[in-house]
């Protein structure tokens, strides 16, 4: 209950201190202790496996009640107010949803999730506390066309871009919060519709962490594919001119940086049979090893795997970055229109001279 509290004291919006003092968390993670339940931390309510390359699985989270501190910081960017209509995508446990009902009334909040059985709890445990906001079960790729336009869509899952959907069906002045995904860094876009067919907006200096929203009900990744799936795949062996060290713990500006050049970027490290001490770059189908220990004056060796280079990509964005002066997070934005080959990631202004297409 202290950490409800907290989080609630910590918001300028009386009417948010309000809900998150009002709405009672425990009651959408049954089987938490009370001190788990009102913990400033997510916890993780559901776990699906996740196919290997090769065979076999590995079980992942698939979804959470998220952070109330996250939560908290979202809700306040949504900057909604009573007779606002609300989209929230990824209804997961309904926490979120409930104070969105206590804000705003549950006949303007509308919730969209991937997962039936998520749905269907959810909506009990709604409707204990008096909420019967509309609940749907469908891919929140879609959006819910049934009750558009939105004054508002709220995404509780990480995107790599916009989706066209969600775009065509928020109201003129209206506004999209959502997380971008990726095992990097953690980004929080803040956009408003410019047009009918485009929202523009930037990233915000708040830092936030979700799942990815999932294209298939038993598959926790963001795509419909497997993981390790480079392992098996012949090696490319090269060298670089660039220090591998510099990627061993990058800046949190420079990681986001990575991340939307090459989307569910992980960075780790290894020791490799032949490279020695490694510094690795992986995404879900591609594996690039950089020996940390230099291979002559001025270059160390690189071992690639995947359809995708990845220490090349990683490379020219590094060198990108230093060129720029290694711009922070605030003096990115993007634009997006409905059709996703016409999103934009930007530095400083929509129309300057430098912007590069969102990745996919």
């Amino acid at each position: 209950m202290a950490d409800r509290l907290a989080v609630a004291g910590g918001l300028a919006d009386p009417a948010w201190r309000a809900a998150f003092t009002a709405v009672p968390r425990h009651l959408f993670v049954p089987g938490q202790p009370l001190d788990v339940a009102y913990s400033a931390r997510p916890i993780v309510t559901q776990v699906r496996p996740a196919p290997v390359a090769g065979g076999g699985s590995v079980a992942l989270p698939s979804s959470s009640a998220s952070a109330p501190g996250a939560m908290a910081v979202m809700l306040d960017r949504l900057a909604v107010r009573p007779g606002h209509r609300v989209l929230e995508i990824g209804t997961g446990t309904g926490y979120n949803a409930a104070l969105l009902c206590h804000r705003l009334g549950a006949d303007a909040v509308h919730s969209v999730d991937i997962d039936p059985d998520l749905v269907a709890t959810a909506r009990r445990v709604l409707a204990s506390l008096g909420y019967h906001p509309t609940l749907a079960t469908g891919d929140g790729y879609d959006g819910l066309p049934a009750g558009a336009p939105y004054d508002a869509i709220l995404a509780t899952c990480g995107i790599s871009h916009i989706p066209p959907a969600w775009v065509r069906q928020l109201a003129p002045g209206g506004r999209i919060v959502a997380p971008m995904t990726g095992g990097l860094d953690a980004a929080l876009l803040v956009l408003s519709k410019s047009a009918d067919d485009e929202v523009v907006g930037r990233f915000d200096p708040v830092r936030v962490a979700f799942m990815p929203m999932r294209p298939e009900l038993t598959n926790p990744l963001a795509t419909a594919g497997t993981l390790g799936s480079a392992a098996a795949l012949m090696a490319a062996y090269g060298t670089t001119d660039s220090d591998p060290t510099a990627l061993v713990d990058p800046a949190d500006d420079l990681a986001l940086f990575l991340h939307l050049h090459i989307p569910g970027l992980t960075i780790g490290s290894c020791t490799h049979p032949h490279l020695g001490e490694a510094v690795t770059l992986s995404d879900a189908g591609s594996i690039a090893e950089a020996a940390l220990s230099s291979a002559g004056p001025g270059r160390w060796t690189v071992l690639q795997r995947g359809p995708r280079r990845l220490w090349d990509t990683a490379e020219h964005a590094v060198r990108l970055w230093e060129t720029l002066g290694r711009p922070a997070r605030s003096r990115l934005g993007i634009t997006a229109l409905d059709d996703t080959t016409r999103q934009y990631v930007w530095l400083d202004e929509p129309d300057g001279p430098y912007s590069w297409p969102m990745p996919l």
